[in-house]
């Protein structure tokens, strides 16, 4: 877990910006040849947010979270 050295040592835990929970796990995926492959994303551990600087996300952290809403992409309804 990646503390964070400018918090006090009350909130020196991490917490999600989202759910609040105070685990979060990097984020692998295995390629087609079966190696498994680490990426430079994180994820919370209860509501799955991913996230790529676990410093920013966290919730008792002042820096800026860098969140961005997705674009939204509407799609014919089918009939």
């Amino acid at each position: 877990m990646i503390m964070n050295a400018k918090l006090s040592p009350a909130e020196s835990q991490w917490r999600c910006r989202v759910g609040d929970f105070d685990r979060y796990y990097k984020i692998s995926v295995v390629r087609t040849n079966g190696a498994r492959y680490e990426t430079s994303f994180y994820a919370c551990s209860q509501c799955s947010t991913m996230f790529v600087n676990p410093y920013q996300f966290n919730r008792h952290s002042t820096e800026n979270p860098n969140i961005e809403m997705p674009n939204l992409v509407r799609l014919p309804a089918r009939r």
